[in-house]
């Protein structure tokens, strides 16, 4: 019997000893390990020494007593000068000078014109226009007003070309912005 007492010991010893060897190999492995890389974090801000960026300074141009027509174009015309699209709300100018290379507009390319009193294009009040195409090139209508614009009506159709007809030549006060040079 004290052969099995002792046997019953030794069994116990031995699961106490593999249990003991589990829980240190488990330790060992865990710390023996190189902890995970950090994932990088973004650096705080730092407030640095306040920069004032440039400020960008604006010339307004003003015209009185300048000439406004209206005009339509094909479907299938080809593009304004400014290679864009045409739309309403779009406009011609004249030139940078008579018979100067049209694509050099006497106001430049996606100004906004602003009038002073807005006209009705197509049945809506409109009080500011992009410039996105020249036309009369050699100042011929309407030499006496450079600042000269023709309003983008829509494609040539019958409605149209009478609408634009019936708009005429207006009178119009008007200003725009142009960055300082």
């Amino acid at each position: 019997m004290r052969n099995r007492g002792l046997q019953a010991d030794w069994a116990k010893l031995l699961a106490y000893a593999v249990s003991v060897a589990i829980v240190l190999l488990t330790i060992w492995l865990t710390t023996d390990r190189k902890p995970p890389a950090e994932v990088p974090q973004k650096p705080f801000a730092v407030p640095e020494i306040q920069q004032q960026a440039e400020t960008e300074w604006y010339v307004k141009f003003s015209v009185k007593d300048q000439k406004s027509t209206a005009y339509v174009e094909q479907s299938q015309a080809p593009r304004p000068s400014s290679g864009g699209r045409y739309y309403i709300g779009g406009v011609a100018v004249h030139p940078i000078y008579p018979g100067a290379d049209p694509r050099q507009p006497i106001i430049p390319y996606g100004t906004l014109i602003y009038l002073k009193e807005p006209l009705t294009v197509n049945g809506r009040p409109m009080s500011a226009f992009k410039v996105i195409d020249t036309g009369d090139i050699y100042y011929g209508r309407y030499g006496s007003t450079p600042y000269w614009f023709d309003i983008y009506w829509g494609n040539t159709n019958y409605y149209s070309n009478q609408s634009a007809s019936k708009f005429g030549v207006k009178t119009v006060d008007y200003y725009w912005y142009e960055p300082w040079r």
